[in-house]
């Protein structure tokens, strides 16, 4: 409840602005209570990031365990991600303070950043070597071919939050991914 409430803080005020009594007040709880779980705003933050990639992650292990086809699946996984993305559309303006705190914000220990990263490549490399082993997929460098596909979405993802009227993030976002996807196939 205190990191969801913390979200629309953050993307009105942005991280830099935003203070902890601000988000007490949006939690509807005091300033000390909040203070109980997180030492600071620093680690509020990254908590909301580390939400967001579980997030990520449950959605993932949720369409594994429907869709059994691995490009369907990636295929499967990205539309429900995109979809989710534009219907939370003013809360994801605070994916840029993410990347801009993780590289000049010392207090933000990136070890956890990265480990969240990896956590998603081995996820997506996973799928992808089910594909190559079911033969839908050519032999490719699973770990290699994840970290540009999660490159892909995060370069749409800015593009697209910079400028959301010019673009359906989930049309061009379907249709890069089956652009990806078919470049690996057969």
């Amino acid at each position: 409840m205190l990191v969801r409430s913390a979200i629309p803080v953050f993307a009105k005020c942005s991280f830099r602005e935003a203070k902890m009594n601000d988000v007490a007040i949006s939690a509807d709880v005091g300033k000390g209570t909040l203070y109980e779980y997180f030492e600071s705003k620093d680690e509020l933050f990254l908590e909301i990031f580390k939400m967001w990639f579980a997030t990520l992650e449950a959605q993932i292990q949720d369409v594994l365990g429907v869709v059994k086809d691995p490009y369907d699946q990636i295929v499967s996984f990205y539309d429900q991600y995109f979809a989710t993305i534009e219907s939370y559309s003013d809360t994801y303006y605070i994916y840029f303070d993410f990347w801009t705190e993780l590289v000049r914000n010392p207090k933000i220990n990136p070890q956890e950043i990265k480990d969240v990263y990896q956590s998603l490549r081995v996820l997506i490399a996973g799928v992808l070597e089910d594909g190559v082993s079911s033969g839908v997929f050519r032999k490719i460098d699973a770990q290699a071919k994840s970290i540009q596909l999660i490159s892909l979405v995060d370069g749409l993802l800015l593009q697209w939050l910079m400028d959301r009227d010019s673009f359906s993030l989930k049309e061009i976002g379907a249709d890069a991914i089956r652009n990806f996807l078919d470049s690996l196939m057969l």
